[in-house]
C-alpha cells in the first residue's frame, strides 16, 4: 500500500450487489470502498464523500449511468471526480457518448482484476496530480499576491526617497551653480534612472496581473477613430503629428474595450514606429473593418524586420535592432500583446510589399 492510495476513496455504483462485492474484493486492498445500488443515493454519497473517482454502471433501471455522469459533471462539487463506466454493453456509439458526458473509461463485464485495478490506478493517480498541481498554483498565485502589492510598494517607495534627495541636490546644484556646476548632469540621470525604474515596476506588475488575469478592464463601446485621435492629442508631447497620416473612418462600427488599455496598445505602437522608422519618413496609422473585427494597423518605412525577428517580436524582453541607441526593456510590445488578446483580439506585424512595417490589431465589434 503506497502513500498516494491508502486514503484514496472509491465509490461503486451498480444496482447488482453482486457487483459490487465483486469489486469490493478488488479494489479494498488498496482503496477505501464504498457502494450503493440507487443511483440518486450515489449523489448524496458523492457529495458527502467527496470520492477520488466512480464506478458507474452504465446501465441501471431508475436512473442510467449517462444521467448519473450528466449530472455529476453539472455539479461543481462533483464534476472534477473522474467517473470510469461499468458496461457489459458493446455499442460502441453509447461507449462513445459516456465520454462526451465526461467519464475518462470505462471497463467490461466481467471484470479482469489486473485490467480493473490498473485504469482505477492510472485514473486516481492523474486525480491526486491534479490536485497536487492545484494546490502549487494556489500557493503561487499567493505568492503572486505578494509580488504584486507589496514588492512594488516597497520599490516604489525606495525609488521616491532616491528621486527626492536628487531632486534636493538638483535645487542646491542650481542654488550654487558656480560651486557644483559638474554635478548637475550626473543627478539629472539619476532623475531618469528613477522614472525609467518606475515604468518597468508599472510594466512588471501590468504583465503579472494581465497574465493572471487580475488586470482590471472597464469596457464600453467605443469608437476607433475616438481612440486614435485621443491618442495622438494626449500623447503630443512624444510623438510628431506632422509625421502621421491616419486614415480610421468615423462610420466603422464600435469596439468593446477598456479606453485605457487599448490606448496604451495604440501609443506604444505609434512610438514604436516613430523610434524605429526614418526621422522625416510618414507613418501611417489605417482601420477598417473584416467581419466581426475591425483591424487597426500601424504601418511605418523602417527597416525591414527579417522573418527571424518577426517571430520573436512580442516576446517579454526581445527587442529588435538591439545595437541601436534606442531605450526600453522589451516589455511594450508583450503587454500590448496580452491587453489585445484579454479583448478576445489579435495583435501581429508582418513586412508589406517589401516597403513598409505593419502592425496590426484585431478587435471584436460591439456585439460580437
Amino acid at each position: 500500500m503506497t502513500p498516494t492510495t491508502e486514503l484514496s476513496r472509491i465509490l461503486i455504483v451498480d444496482d447488482d450487489p453482486a457487483n459490487i462485492r465483486i469489486l469490493n474484493e478488488i479494489l479494498a486492498e488498496q482503496y477505501e470502498v464504498f457502494g450503493t445500488t440507487n443511483a440518486t443515493q450515489a449523489m448524496a454519497m458523492t457529495e458527502h464523500l467527496v470520492p477520488d473517482l466512480i464506478l458507474l454502471d452504465l446501465v441501471m433501471p431508475e436512473m442510467s449511468g449517462e444521467e448519473l455522469c450528466r449530472r455529476l459533471k453539472d455539479n461543481v462539487t462533483t464534476r472534477d471526480i473522474p467517473v470510469i463506466f461499468l458496461t457489459s454493453c458493446t455499442d460502441p456509439e453509447r461507449i462513445v457518448n459516456g465520454f462526451y458526458l465526461g467519464a475518462v473509461d470505462y471497463v467490461t463485464k466481467p471484470f479482469r482484476p489486473p485490467e480493473l485495478l490498473a485504469r482505477v490506478t492510472t485514473h486516481i493517480q492523474l486525480r491526486l496530480a491534479r490536485q497536487e498541481v492545484a494546490q502549487k498554483n494556489a500557493e503561487l498565485m499567493e505568492q503572486q499576491g505578494l509580488f504584486l502589492h507589496m514588492i512594488p510598494h516597497d520599490l516604489r517607495t525606495s525609488l521616491a526617497i532616491i528621486r527626492g534627495y536628487a531632486e534636493r541636490l538638483l535645487r542646491l546644484n542650481s542654488e550654487h551653480h558656480e560651486e557644483c556646476e559638474s554635478c548637475a548632469d550626473p543627478i539629472r540621470e539619476i532623475l531618469k534612472g528613477c522614472d525609467r525604474q518606475k515604468a518597468l515596476i508599472t510594466d512588471l506588475v501590468d504583465v503579472a496581473r494581465l497574465r493572471a488575469e487580475q488586470y482590471p478592464l472597464t469596457r464600453r463601446p467605443v469608437a476607433v477613430n475616438y481612440l486614435v485621435v485621443a491618442v495622438m492629442q494626449h500623447a503630443g508631447s512624444i510623438l510628431e503629428p506632422m509625421r502621421f497620416r491616419v486614415n480610421v473612418p468615423e462610420e466603422l462600427p464600435e469596439v468593446n474595450v477598456d479606453e485605457r488599455g487599448i490606448q496604451r496598445v495604440l501609443l506604444n505602437l505609434l512610438t514604436n514606429a516613430q523610434k524605429y522608422s526614418p526621422p522625416e519618413s510618414m507613418i501611417a496609422v489605417r482601420a477598417w473593418q473584416e467581419g466581426n473585427r475591425v483591424i487597426v494597423a500601424v504601418c511605418d518605412q523602417g527597416e525591414e524586420i527579417v522573418p527571424e525577428e518577426l517571430a520573436k517580436i512580442f516576446i517579454p524582453y526581445y527587442r529588435a535592432f538591439q545595437e541601436g541607441t534606442t531605450e526600453g526593456e522589451g516589455l511594450g510590445l508583450y503587454i500590448a500583446k496580452l491587453l489585445v488578446e484579454a479583448h478576445g483580439g489579435k495583435i501581429w506585424v508582418a513586412r508589406e510589399n517589401g516597403l513598409e512595417n505593419r502592425f496590426c490589431l484585431s478587435l471584436p465589434v460591439v456585439g460580437c
